[in-house]
Parts: C-alpha cells; structure tokens; sequence
C-alpha cells in the first residue's frame, strides 16, 4: 500500500510525526444520523486526488445532551459494520495501539473500528454503522481516520437533542408478548412481563382509579420498555422516573400486594405518572 504524503499543516507541538493529527483530511465524513436512536450512521468518502491507502482504523467519540461523553464499551456497543461495495462486519474495539498515529492517550470510552476490507476509491461512499443496546441522544462526535502513518480527527454534528419523545402508551404493552422479552427494575425489583402484567392489567382491566403505586409502575414500566426498544432516548423522562423511582423504592415489591389494597398517598408519583402517560403516546403526524 501506498502511504499518504504528509501535510505541512502538522501540530508543532506533537513530539513525532506518528503523533500528529494531520489537518488537511483526504476524507470527507458526515454528521451522524440515526431513525431511533440505538443505529447510527456515517459516511466515509475519499475526496483528495491521488491514491489513498487502505483506511487503518475509525476511532469514534459521542458527545450527549449534557456535554458529557457517552462512554462506548462492550457493555453498550452490540454491532457494526461498513458498506461499499459489500457489506462489512466489523469486530468492535475500544483501545488503539501504542504508537499509533491516533493518539488517543487522552481519550477514554472511544469505540475502534478496524480492518476494512475495501481500499478507498475515487468517489465511493462507504457507510459506517453501529448499533447500540440502548438508544441515546448525540449532540457532537470526532472520528479519527488513521491512514496509514497520518491521523485525521474530524469533528461532526450528531442529530442533538431534540429526538423525538413520543413512543408507545401503556396499553401497548398489556398484551403477553408484548414486552418482547424485556424486564424491567422499579423501586429496586426486578418485574418479569408477568409479574409487570399481573399489576397493569389484573383481570385483565387497566381502568379506573388506580392507586399511586399501580399508576406509578404502570407509567414507569412503560418507560423503560419504551427505552429499551429504542423508541425513545436512554434519558427521556428522566426526572418522571425518579420520583417514580423514589416513591417505590420505599415500598416492597408490590406484587406482594392485593390488587385491591395497593399502597397509594404519593402526589410527586402520582403527577410523574400523568405526566408520562399524557405526553408519551403522541398523535401520529398528518
């Protein structure tokens, strides 16, 4: 393979060429997009003339809504793969080599992609995605392109922060099967989708009256599984489910209870509640 040529746009202030982040980027990489938060995407396009070498790595950085990173690892990264002309799998990383011309000393919780197949070619658009175990919400990224013995970090917008709120009502999820296999953990207890249905629809009927903590594990369970199907952020209602999370903590279990005697008496919970099932189920779009 041949080697790009060095710019002469490098950081004085690096100690060797390995070391310096080349300015003058033969790649063109746009912002990250996403339809539900949990796969996203970008694209990679060679836009200098001349030959480029094979992409050596990808090293990715999201920043989130607070202006704080959103750590990648093994923990949260599920897949990720590049498409040219084939599509790619590609074995998700999280460490860059020593003496790479990436430093990425400085930098933590970055997700690696590597050993692409394909060299870049004049034109083709190859497009990077990965998908994540829950969904979020990306204000700012940097991906670093390391070619050959040159680094290209490049700074791109994320969709921020103004993703859709709206997902599934709680009746969506009343049904057996409707939990797609998820559990959810309220007031420090784990709820398997029959313990959570047994306290949302006993009988079968959700309706009428509901004390605050039937209320409060109502709305609350359907947040988490709204989250973890990825139809809404990983933050979304985020102080709602706190003081659901509050007020049943200091309860147990609550399919320890009857059905008819559920504990009750928590405005904070209750308003949390209502507050989540009248925004949460939006009006579909005309």
């Amino acid at each position: 393979m041949e080697d790009v040529n060095p710019s002469s746009n490098f950081n004085s202030a690096s100690s060797g060429a390995a070391k310096v982040a080349n300015t003058t980027s033969p790649l063109t990489i746009s912002g990250l997009s996403t339809s539900n938060g949990k796969t996203w995407m970008f694209t990679v396009q060679k836009t200098a003339d001349g030959n480029v070498s094979n992409i050596g790595s990808l090293l990715l950085t999201l920043t989130g809504c607070d202006d704080q990173r959103i750590a990648l690892s093994s923990a949260n990264v599920v897949s990720a793969s590049v498409t040219g002309s084939m599509e790619q799998s590609l074995a998700p990383s999280y460490k860059e080599g020593n003496g790479s011309a990436c430093d990425m000393s400085a930098e933590t919780g970055y997700l690696k992609l590597s050993d692409f197949q394909e060299k870049l070619t004049d034109g083709s658009v190859y497009t990077v995605r990965f998908t994540l175990s829950e969904a979020i919400q990306v204000k700012t990224a940097i991906v670093w392109a390391r070619i050959g013995n040159s680094c290209y970090p490049v700074a791109v917008n994320g969709p921020g922060c103004e993703m859709d709120l709206c997902g599934e009502g709680q009746g969506a999820f009343h049904k057996p099967g409707s939990w797609n296999g998820y559990t959810v953990t309220l007031g420090g207890y784990n709820y398997t989708e029959a313990e959570g249905l047994s306290i949302m629809t006993p009988n079968g009927n959700s309706a009428g009256g509901l004390k605050d903590s039937r209320a409060s594990f109502s709305q609350g369970a359907t947040v988490l599984l709204n989250r973890q199907m990825g139809y809404i952020s990983a933050t979304a209602y985020a102080a709602e489910l706190a003081a659901i999370n509050i007020y049943l903590v200091t309860l147990d279990k609550l399919t320890t209870y009857d059905i008819d005697d559920m504990p009750t008496g928590n405005a904070a919970a209750k308003a949390a509640a209502g507050y989540i099932g009248g925004n949460i189920k939006c009006a579909d779009a005309e």
